[in-house]
């Protein structure tokens, strides 16, 4: 679960994208829309930064139930990203938020079922893996939106936006 640089990155671009977001409309109600998404985003990327710190520093096996719960919180925080209604100059990223929250449930499923229900080393790891796999989908697709936002593109084949 160690992906701090990936968030520091993510936390980093959000802050320019709120500066990308200024005055960049004429129309107030436009521009009042921009604002509060901006306002959504930026609270979204501290509420991720902030849990994801907390779980990478967690230690050992004796923060397992804060670490559990914290990523209960990071996965109400990616459906809740998900269910926000993107302007319309932005709305093809909404598929990604949606890929992103559902990559974020499952590695939180997956992560309760290693901690909760494996018994055995190989089922843990390979299950702990597996979660691993679908935190960093999540947050790749983040990564994604946020780069878009400040009007850059991305070179990573494995994403595709319309």
């Amino acid at each position: 679960m160690k992906s701090g640089k990936l968030i520091a990155v993510i936390l980093t671009t959000c802050m320019l994208t709120a500066l990308s977001f200024t005055g960049c409309t004429s129309n107030e109600d436009k521009s009042a829309q921009l604002t509060e998404f901006r306002n959504t985003v930026d609270t979204f990327c501290e509420t991720i930064a902030s849990l994801d710190s907390s779980i990478n520093n967690a230690g050992d096996s004796d923060d397992t139930a804060s670490v559990l719960s914290n990523l209960d919180t990071l996965n109400t925080s990616f459906a809740e990203f998900a269910s926000v209604d993107f302007p319309k100059d932005y709305d093809y990223l909404e598929n990604l938020a949606d890929e992103a929250a559902d990559y974020m449930s499952t590695a939180v499923t997956s992560y309760h079922q290693a901690f909760e229900q494996c018994t055995d080393k190989e089922s843990f790891e390979n299950k702990y893996n597996y979660a691993g796999e679908n935190y960093s989908r999540a947050y790749k697709r983040i990564n994604v939106i946020v780069s878009f936002l400040n009007g850059e593109t991305t070179d990573d084949a494995t994403i595709v936006t319309e």
